[in-house]
């Protein structure tokens, strides 16, 4: 019986229905089929189908049982707490993983309803589980799901435990067979155990001490969850902080595993506001808030003389990171950290505001395990952390990037700005002409399928084995390779103190750019960063460079 045949015969118990099966193209069968879904740093992340190289039922299982697995050998007597967002199947993953766990002695706390990621991570530290999930793709299109799992920390999988985790998955060749009971009789033995609503209220209690208040002015706001997770609890926060002039856009409140409304439920993407925008048009707002499905990422646009600013997430980190600086002046050894293809003024902001910035690989992982080492130490005192994707946390009662803490948290400063006569761009403006204006381009590549992935290869192959020496007319004076782990310039070759990672970073006398392929999607992603007056110009011109085969 080929691979084919063998999970078609298995189709009835795999959650994929016949006719959402019958009604996949050829070309997507075909590829459910090839290779296998493959656990990276903390997670795994792939379109919902039927195959070894889609998430269902019987995949969903596995992973289950690599983590199961990896706990028993850590921890006897083990706990795991779940949550899941508003994707297609996230509740019955959810079921799936605890009965799984349960199976194997693993005591699992699971939700009645979705919750944010942040949410997730703060349970895990307030419950004092050994281990938590969260079900969720982010912002990837609804055909997507995925599964993270996150550390005793709150943050997600350590790299030693992603990889002891992904060796379990691995030994494990038939998945039709796996270890599981039936989830009313693990709730009967107490294997499995809705979360105790007081838990979500210790986290919004959290939130309200890192916000405060917010002041009173005149300022409106439109926000919407782009039917994801941050609604009720982003409205809650706001109304406990007493700030009422705010317009939820009512079409996206509502949980949809398709985003109906729009084209990408990302605040990266531009469109993803356009439905806001309306909402703007009509009541003359200000500002625009978007959360991405899980409410671990946020966006912004400022509503100012009849224009819409989009902010990038380097502007909305270096944003952050400043009022940070401000609201935190009575804290000794103040330290941020940010991700290695993040922009460089938030260094500069820091410095010269007597903040250490330190630098970590992509993932927030990095972030929270930076947290942890200045707690541990007691060298630093963490004030904030951000990523150019759009991932920010102020408060470390959490250890993932954190939407919901950051909402209230912009709009108390936006407030505060309006009070002043300013808006959101004037002080962005203020940081161009104080700090550098840094100006950054993010192309992102997808090249699907296997061919996809040898492309991917093949392009981070030939620049690591041919380091260039200019790339659209600019001369490269250093190169940053993560994976050698080794800085290469004029000086000669100098160790890089991070873990491997597959990231080449190339350094001009006017910025750096970098290139990373993506470790749970089809992409590989290229940043730039200059100083410039024309960054879509020459962005474009090294985008063609080296993606000019493409």
């Amino acid at each position: 019986m080929s691979v084919r045949e063998l999970w078609e015969s298995n189709l009835e118990n795999s959650l994929i229905t016949e006719a959402a099966y019958s009604a996949t193209s050829e070309a997507l069968k075909e590829d459910g089929y090839v290779g296998a879904l493959a656990f990276g740093t903390a997670g795994i992340r792939g379109k919902i189908g039927l195959g070894p190289n889609r998430l269902n039922k019987f995949t969903v299982q596995k992973v289950a049982t690599g983590l199961a697995q990896y706990l028993n050998e850590v921890k006897q007597d083990a706990t795991v707490v779940i949550a899941y967002d508003t994707r297609h199947f996230s509740p019955e993953f959810c079921d799936v993983i605890a009965c799984v766990l349960g199976s194997y002695g693993v005591k699992t706390y699971i939700f009645d309803r979705y919750h944010t990621t942040p949410e997730l991570s703060f349970c895990v530290r307030h419950l004092q589980t050994d281990a938590g999930v969260m079900i969720t793709a982010s912002h990837n299109p609804p055909e997507y799901n995925g599964i993270k799992i996150y550390g005793p920390d709150g943050g997600q999988l350590a790299l030693e435990g992603a990889a002891k985790v992904s060796g379990y998955i691995d030994k494990i060749n038939d998945v039709f067979h796996l270890q599981t009971e039936d989830k009313q009789t693990l709730i009967d033995k107490g294997l499995i155990e809705i979360v105790d609503n007081q838990v979500i209220e210790a986290y919004k209690k959290e939130v309200l001490n890192l916000v405060h208040s917010i002041p009173a002015s005149d300022l409106k706001v439109v926000f919407t969850s782009l039917h994801g997770t941050s609604v009720p609890i982003v409205p809650e926060m706001l109304d406990a902080l007493n700030f009422t002039q705010y317009e939820v856009v009512k079409e996206q409140a509502i949980p949809d595993a398709n985003f109906s409304s729009v084209k990408s439920a990302n605040p990266e993407d531009h469109d993803a506001f356009d439905m806001a925008i309306d909402y703007a048009r009509k009541s003359n707002a200000d500002l625009l808030i978007a959360t991405d499905p899980d409410a671990d990422r946020m966006g912004i646009v400022a509503h100012v003389d009849g224009e819409f600013h989009y902010f990038n997430g380097n502007q909305i980190g270096a944003l952050l990171l400043n009022y940070r600086i401000q609201s935190t002046q009575n804290v000794s050894n103040r330290a941020a950290v940010k991700s290695i293809v993040t922009s460089e003024l938030g260094r500069i902001i820091a410095e010269q505001n007597q903040v250490k910035m330190f630098d970590v690989l992509t993932g927030f992982k990095f972030i929270a395990e930076k947290i942890a080492s200045f707690e541990a130490n007691h060298d630093y005192n963490y004030i904030f952390g951000y990523e150019e994707s759009y991932g920010f946390m102020a408060g470390p009662f959490v250890r993932d990037k954190d939407a919901v803490q950051i909402v209230p948290l912009i709009i108390k400063y936006a407030s505060e700005l309006k009070n002043e006569g300013k808006t959101i761009v004037d002080a962005m403006n203020e940081i161009y002409a104080q700090y550098g204006k840094y100006q950054e381009k993010l192309f992102s590549h997808t090249f699907e399928g296997q061919a996809g992935k040898a492309k991917i290869d093949a392009i981070m192959a030939n620049y690591r084995n041919y380091q260039p020496t200019e790339i659209a007319g600019l001369k490269v004076i250093k190169t940053d390779d993560y994976e050698a782990q080794t800085s290469t310039s004029a000086d000669g070759v100098t160790p890089i103190d991070l873990p491997k990672a597959n990231v080449l970073k190339f350094y001009f006398e006017e910025g750096w750019v970098a290139l990373r392929p993506s470790g749970t999607e089809p992409k590989i992603k290229l940043y730039v960063s200059l100083i410039t007056e024309d960054i879509d110009a020459i962005a474009e011109k090294m985008n063609a460079a080296i993606f000019n085969d493409k």
